[in-house]
């Protein structure tokens, strides 16, 4: 898979031809909408391990994360330079291209399939996004956790001073001690 993505980038070097570059964009934007795919798939599994975590459910669900990550990094790679080519035959400069200016410039079934990809592109984004804020709010919660029971913890077995910094008796509060010394 990967492979692929490289040779598609180099694929691309030849492409000449404002309709030849639609074409190629149209590809890499499928390409991305693929690979945002399955870093949604492999997100949603990430819930599945962080509901049961283990460690080696953990690395594998990173590692495929990251796959993805690099995936999505050659192909915005590929589509920047597509999108500095297409602006160039569009005689506008790459910071002013918009997907607008895009397709105000192309006709027919090419703009209904840019239109198409766009869309399934914010669609898929959207699903990635929410299924990220899931997993951030069940680690919140496990981390919340943590820190409850590890301050549970350090309260039990700290005793602190005697005294308070006036000089006077400090007054312990014994509420959870699950022992006491008497002396």
């Amino acid at each position: 898979m990967m492979e692929q993505d490289m040779n598609l980038l180099q694929n691309l070097e030849g492409v000449s031809g404002f309709p030849s570059l639609c074409d190629s964009l149209l590809s890499v934007m499928r390409k991305e909408i693929e690979v945002y795919g399955e870093l949604e798939e492999a997100m949603a599994q990430e819930r599945a391990v962080l509901e049961r975590p283990s460690l080696t459910g953990l690395q594998e669900s990173n590692a495929r994360k990251e796959t993805c990550l690099l995936k999505t990094r050659i192909l915005e790679e590929a589509r920047v330079k597509l999108i500095g080519r297409i602006a160039r035959s569009l005689n506008v400069s790459e910071e002013d291209v918009r997907f607008s200016t895009l397709l105000s410039s192309v006709e027919g079934p090419r703009r209904e399939d840019l239109k198409a990809c766009r869309l399934r592109l914010r669609e898929v984004l959207s699903r990635i996004r929410e299924t990220n804020r899931g997993n951030r709010a069940l680690l919140d919660t496990s981390l919340c956790g943590v820190r409850n029971s590890m301050s549970f913890i350090y309260n039990l077995l700290s005793q602190g001073s005697t005294y308070m910094d006036s000089g006077e008796l400090r007054t312990r509060n014994t509420n959870g001690r699950i022992y006491s010394r008497k002396g």
